[in-house]
């Protein structure tokens, strides 16, 4: 199936439009020119019958013509002539127009001021226009009309070809335009919209040459007219978010293969060792073998927990925890590396209860306590305390740092990232606190890092309202 185009329906659409707007309009002005040229006919005949009816004048009883006046010559007989017929006040022929050739107009009235215009067939079988309207005659003797005076009717009838002709040629032209409007329209519209709809080829064209290797480019904004303009800015946030994606992806690989082809090694260098000299095997051969495979199973291990939550497939099964009890359980196995480092330690814990994943909430306070005895300087503070903010609870793992920067955090919780690697002596992989804050996502929390006061980096395990972990 043909994906719908939104050019050709914008074109079909408005070809319809216009062409209905033309026809309405060539319908508007031919029915107003129509009714123009129509009243201009009828006002001449209004006055042709006013001419006639200033040539009756009435004695007594009798109504006289002056048929010798010019103003009847087009009355004369003629079988293309015009026609009048004048009737008494009974109703009695009073003159006709030798055109009649003693035949009968129809006899209809209205008043002088509003006559009445009709059209009929002429006695000659013509089209013609009627007009027809009662008037009292002048008096031949210049008397004063006396009141209730007889009135007369009047009526005239003209051939209406001219008319006639004058409106098929009004169709003419009004079609003839049409027709030419209607053609400029099929031709100009399409053009009109391709050119219109340049800008969004041209995003599109792109669009087409971004790949994984380009994702730096951008949409230039300031050149794209105003309604492309959010698509475009929507689509650099776009190219924006995939770029650092990208970016960390090429960098998670990298790290990796960093993190894994130590430990190879080591087992390669091992397993050639013992069968080079078999007879040198020790039993301090096995326990690096067996603390190898161990370090590759957790980096494995690790790696496995956090595609799942990539993923979604991550599931929390809450439960009751104290967060009093819990807390000095899991700090205390790390006070031993602390005091060797010579890192004093305060932990301030009330009850606080909350609803967690027990497991995935000690796999994140266990890698927030090792973070801090681990990168503390020696002779350093760490600060381990419960807060009630309102009906959430927080908890602080503070430690003093050296030559952490504001920017580093923006990177704290990338996969892989470790400030002094050397430091740790090959434990940390820069993959705990990646891990922590997936757990804590899972379960609805939420694990954020800031630097508070002079040398000091604080994170912040917050509870989610109400307190409760994953339903």
């Amino acid at each position: 199936m043909t994906p719908p185009s939104i050019r050709r329906q914008l074109t079909r659409r408005l070809l319809l439009v216009l062409s209905l707007l033309l026809c309405a309009g060539l319908a508007a002005i031919w029915l107003a020119t129509r009714s123009a040229l129509a009243r201009e006919f009828d006002r001449a005949l209004a006055a042709r019958a006013a001419a006639v009816a200033t040539l009756v004048e009435q004695d007594g009883d009798r109504l006289f013509l002056d048929s010798t006046n010019p103003l009847l010559g087009g009355f004369a007989h003629n079988p293309r002539g015009d026609f009048f017929e004048i009737w008494r006040a009974d109703g009695t022929v009073a003159a006709r127009s030798p055109s009649l050739a003693g035949g009968d107009l129809p006899r209809t009235a209205g008043t002088f001021e509003r006559p009445r215009f009709f059209n009929l067939t002429l006695p000659n079988g013509e089209d013609g226009r009627l007009i027809g309207f009662a008037f009292t005659p002048e008096n031949a003797r210049d008397e004063r009309r006396p009141a209730g005076a007889p009135v007369s009717t009047l009526v005239v009838a003209v051939n209406r070809e001219r008319l006639d002709e004058k409106f098929l040629e009004l169709i003419a032209i009004v079609g003839a335009v049409g027709a030419l409007l209607l053609g400029a329209t099929l031709l100009v519209v399409p053009r009109v919209l391709r050119r219109g709809l340049q800008p969004l080829d041209q995003l599109a064209d792109q669009a087409a040459r971004i790949d994984a290797e380009t994702l730096s480019t951008r949409f230039p904004i300031e050149s794209l007219p105003m309604e492309l303009r959010p698509i475009g800015g929507r689509l650099n946030d776009l190219l924006c978010r995939l770029e650092g994606s990208f970016e960390r992806e090429r960098r998670f690989s990298a790290d990796l293969a960093h993190e894994l082809r130590t430990p190879l090694a080591e087992l390669s260098t091992l397993a050639e060792c013992a069968l080079k000299w078999p007879e040198t095997r020790d039993e301090a051969a096995y326990r690096d073998t067996l603390a190898i495979a161990r370090q590759m199973e957790s980096l494995v291990i690790t790696m496995l927990a956090l595609a799942r939550g990539d993923r979604g497939q991550l599931a929390g099964h809450p439960e009751p925890t104290d967060l009093a009890t819990l807390i000095p359980e899991i700090w205390n196995p790390f006070t031993a590396r602390a005091a060797a480092r010579g890192l004093g330690s305060s932990v301030a814990v009330n009850p606080a209860p909350v609803t967690a994943d027990r497991t995935m909430l000690r796999s994140i306070l266990a890698n927030l306590f090792d973070n801090a005895v681990d990168y503390a300087p020696a002779g350093g503070e760490i600060a381990i305390s419960v807060d009630s903010r309102g009906p959430a609870l927080v908890v602080t793992v503070a430690n003093t740092v050296e030559n952490l920067n504001p920017e580093d955090l923006d990177r704290f919780f990338d996969r892989f990232w470790r400030k002094e690697a050397a430091r740790t002596g090959g434990r940390h992989f820069g993959l705990g606190l990646p891990l922590a804050r997936t757990f804590a996502s899972v379960m609805g929390w939420e694990l954020t890092a800031r630097l508070d006061r002079p040398g000091w980096l604080v994170l912040t395990l917050k509870a989610p309202f109400p307190r409760a972990g994953v339903a």
